[in-house]
């Protein structure tokens, strides 16, 4: 009995030994090491899909310049009445410059032109009915130098220059300093030499004290300290008085005493004004020989100051057509009243204008002759 005791006892001890064995091979497997997470290989992203090129849009054309509006007067501008043009006495330069150039400029613009002949007062008698009228482009006057930058200084004038459009100059015929074909010098500069030794006994001829062709010998006198004297006449008498030997000299509008150059009686020193003419191309002009003394003589057109800009601009751009219109120059030049590049604008002219009312003031005030002359 004892000894069956003793192998259960046994028996039981083995199973417990094989229970403990068993529990411990569990707990081994699960120590195994763990797998590491499988990678997924990297695939490169999906590229985006190339954008379609837009569609280049056509290009838009130009659109054309509108034009410029223009006010309602330059619209009805010489359709509503006639033009009228003041000028000097029928024959005179003026007046044959208007009646020339009058009708091509009514052509153009679609109406009439009137030419209106007033002459005297230096001018006024012409200028006067301009001032008068409406500032509205339709009354022209024909602009000689005398009536803007003289007869303004006289007391019973009541305008100057600036009371004005000046539209253009049509022409400045070339005014001479001519003396005798036998005098004792052949240049200018021979000339101011004589003068300086013979002070006082010149004389040069002049078509009236309150001109162009005196205002510039005066002019020369102050400037140069030469000592001369200048005797007015009338213009025909000037000629005969030049021709005669009366004087030693005159300073005179080229076609005034071209005759005597032609004849070989006189000869010509030099021009007092800036425009000459080409056959004479190597006898200089006072500015050329460095003197601001200066002759001018110009036949422009005006109109009233104050009219509508588009309308000034529609008659600019008439005149402008007439004047480079080679029908209308070969008059011109038929009536010896065209001289190349003497023909100015309308900013061109107005400074002609002003810088010769200044040059005549200064000259007239340092003489004393604005007092004498003018009152």
């Amino acid at each position: 009995m004892r000894k069956l005791t003793k192998l259960l006892s046994l028996l039981l001890v083995l199973c417990m030994v094989l229970s403990l064995a068993a529990c411990g091979g569990g707990s081994s497997a699960e120590k195994t090491e763990e797998k590491a997470p499988e990678t997924q290989p990297e695939t490169e992203p999906e590229a985006e899909p190339e954008a379609e090129p837009e569609a280049e849009e056509p290009e838009a054309e130009p659109e054309a310049e509108a034009e410029p509006e223009i006010s309602e007067a330059a619209q009805k501008y010489a359709t509503e009445k006639n033009i009228t043009w003041y000028t000097q006495g029928p024959g005179n330069v003026a007046d044959t410059i208007a009646r020339i150039i009058g009708p091509k400029l009514g052509e153009i613009l679609g109406t009439t032109v009137v030419i209106e002949n007033a002459d005297g007062a230096g001018g006024m008698n012409e200028l006067n009915p301009v001032l008068a009228a409406d500032a509205d482009g339709y009354t022209l006057a024909s602009i000689a130098v005398a009536f803007l930058c003289m007869t303004p200084f006289s007391q019973d004038c009541t305008y100057d220059y600036t009371d004005f459009e000046l539209m253009c100059n049509v022409m400045s015929q070339p005014q001479c300093l001519f003396v005798n074909a036998d005098a004792p010098y052949n240049t200018f500069e021979e000339w101011v030499e004589y003068v300086k030794e013979h002070p006082g006994e010149v004389n040069i001829g002049v078509p009236g004290v309150s001109t162009v062709h005196n205002f510039a010998l005066q002019g020369l006198m102050l400037e140069t300290g030469l000592e001369f004297n200048t005797i007015a006449y009338s213009t025909s008498e000037l000629t005969q008085a030049t021709l005669g030997g009366h004087v030693d000299g005159a300073v005179a509008g080229y076609t005034e005493l071209s005759a005597g150059v032609d004849s070989g009686d006189l000869k010509i020193l030099a021009f007092t004004t800036t425009s000459k003419l080409d056959e004479y191309a190597d006898i200089p002009t006072f500015e050329e020989l460095g003197y601001t003394s200066k002759g001018v003589a110009f036949q422009g057109i005006g109109i009233k100051a104050g009219a509508d800009p588009d309308v000034v601009d529609k008659l600019d751009a008439a005149l402008t057509q007439v004047l480079t219109d080679p029908d209308v120059i070969e008059q011109l030049k038929a009536a010896n009243l065209w001289y190349e590049g003497t023909y100015q604008g309308r900013e061109e002219f107005t400074e002609t204008v002003k810088s010769t009312y200044e040059f005549y003031e200064e000259v007239l005030t340092d003489t004393g002759l604005m007092e004498e002359l003018y009152g």
